[in-house]
């Protein structure tokens, strides 16, 4: 007999991802599901690469706020998303909050580690949009590419000599995708 996974809302996942034995873990809830995280050495060190062209434009355009893989988005009552990177513009911010922010990003990013499936981190993507997320670059660092979502297009891969730039959620940014994937060079 196969049991079916528990169901949870937000409100009953933000207590249950504060217990004590739980303070180590970085736990998602998925269409009510707990989803636990693994850390891996290679997303972290790229999601420190965007947090770096990211924070060196919005020193001179202070237009949101940045998380890092830590930060977790109320995304709706059955989803609350720790994305590795993620960026909310001032107007959506509102109060710091103590723990996450209750409302979707403005931009995600998911960089695919070695446990995820690539299917898997797509439906993600695609479900970040279906929650009010406005872009969603997924890093896959096997084929040194980005996957740019938005809900008004199709999906657009970017290689190595392709610009990411940051649309109407961050006008006037933008970074060569190979210079994210530098940090790989041995």
């Amino acid at each position: 007999m196969v049991s079916k996974p528990q169901i949870m809302t937000s409100k009953e996942f933000s207590d249950y991802a504060e217990l004590p034995e739980n303070a180590h873990r970085f736990l998602e809830l998925i269409d009510g599901e707990v989803i636990e995280k693994m850390p891996s050495f290679t997303p972290s060190e790229l999601a420190t690469m965007l947090i770096f062209y990211l924070r060196l434009y919005l020193r001179d355009h202070p237009i949101g706020r940045l998380s890092a893989p830590d930060g977790m988005y109320v995304m709706d009552d059955e989803n609350s998303f720790i994305p590795d990177v993620g960026f909310i513009s001032n107007e959506r911010f509102g109060a710091r909050p103590d723990r996450a922010v209750l409302v979707p990003p403005d931009l995600a990013v998911e960089i695919k580690s070695p446990t995820d499936r690539l299917r898997a981190v797509r439906r993600k993507a695609e479900r970040y949009l279906e929650l009010g997320t406005r872009v969603v670059w997924l890093v896959v660092p096997e084929t040194q590419t980005i996957e740019v979502y938005t809900a008004d297009s199709d999906v657009i891969t970017l290689a190595a000599d392709n610009l990411l730039d940051g649309g109407t959620v961050l006008p006037g940014f933008s970074v060569k995708v190979s210079d994210i994937f530098a940090v790989l060079k041995d």
